[in-house]
């Protein structure tokens, strides 16, 4: 199994915590189908067509949960992608699970071209961080290179799911389901390095346990060189630890330099029943030395350097 990529490019974790740190975020709030053309089948309790409120005065813990359970979610996947990718040695056919059960591996990708597709039958993969996980269902992993200079290359790829399992250590259910797609640019002179990296995610699910999160109409994109890259988000994320979704933005892209602890400028925006933006930088300007939250048109938290709050884009 390719290891290049995994699914969860959502870098909004970093801005969830330092909300949650200024007091915004909260649970409840009415109903109001912002994302309700989008089909979810994993989400039995409707979370897609519910607001939750973003006020100074509400609770943080629960978007401090979904920013939990969005990191435990990808770090699962992460490692079942690392265990697959031990136990398969790239070759097609029908392998034996390291746990038990079997599963049906074609690989049909050619010269630079990967294209894996699995299907698994009680299997059952060892991992390191979450022990022995059941799995039964679909997984595929595309990625196909486009085109070719001798300065740059580009990709086009995606990976799908459709999975249901147990982690066996804790009884609990495993569901996951949707599709990731990317689209990537390399270019290389001078000794410069640059790129352009756009992620896109229609629809995808996991649930385990109680436990459940969502992102669905989701862009995320990070471009520029390895000195100073900008970095922009749009979708909805949605989750049982906010009891509904929240939709971010960046009116303004995040600029990231290299030389710098902080970005330079950047709003990241969450809105649901009310909104909050973190703003960085030049876009802080007059309101904080570094970063300044804002939640409904007023400012709740500014801060001189981005020590306890920092910013890191997961790709």
């Amino acid at each position: 199994m390719n290891k290049r990529k995994l699914i969860g490019r959502c870098a909004v974790v970093s801005s969830l915590a330092l909300l949650t740190a200024c007091g915004g975020g909260g649970g409840g709030g009415g109903g109001g189908g912002d994302n309700a053309e989008t089909t979810l089948s994993l989400d039995s309790s409707g979370y897609a067509s519910k607001k939750i409120e973003i006020s100074p005065s509400t609770n943080v813990n629960n978007v401090n949960q979904l920013s939990t359970d969005i990191n435990d979610a990808f770090g699962l996947l992460g490692d079942l992608h690392e265990s697959l990718w031990d136990q398969s040695g790239g070759q097609s056919g029908t392998t034996n699970c390291d746990g038990g059960g079997t599963a049906n591996v074609t690989y049909a990708g050619k010269d630079w071209n990967v294209d894996e597709s699995w299907e698994f039958n009680d299997c059952v993969v060892s991992t390191y961080g979450h022990g022995d996980v059941l799995l039964s269902g679909t997984f595929r992993y595309v990625d196909t290179l486009t085109g070719g200079t001798a300065t740059s290359e580009s990709w086009k790829g995606y990976e799908s799911y459709n999975i249901n399992g147990e982690l066996k250590n804790s009884g609990e259910p495993l569901q996951v389901k949707g599709r990731s797609d990317w689209n990537q640019l390399f270019s290389w002179q001078n000794d410069t390095a640059s790129g352009r990296f756009v992620d896109t995610i229609e629809a995808f699910e996991m649930k385990v346990g109680n436990r459940y999160i969502a992102l669905t109409n989701t862009e995320t994109r990070l471009e520029g060189t390895e000195f100073d890259l900008q970095y922009s988000m749009g979708g909805t994320l949605i989750g049982s630890g906010i009891k509904g979704h929240v939709q971010i933005s960046t009116p303004t892209p995040v600029s990231i330099s290299v030389n710098e602890t902080c970005p330079t400028e950047g709003i990241i925006r969450i809105s649901s029943d009310g909104s909050a933006e973190v703003r960085y930088g030049s876009s802080a300007a007059g309101t904080a030395g570094a970063v300044a939250v804002w939640i409904d048109g007023q400012i709740v938290e500014s801060y001189a350097d981005c020590n306890g709050v920092g910013f890191a884009p997961i790709l």
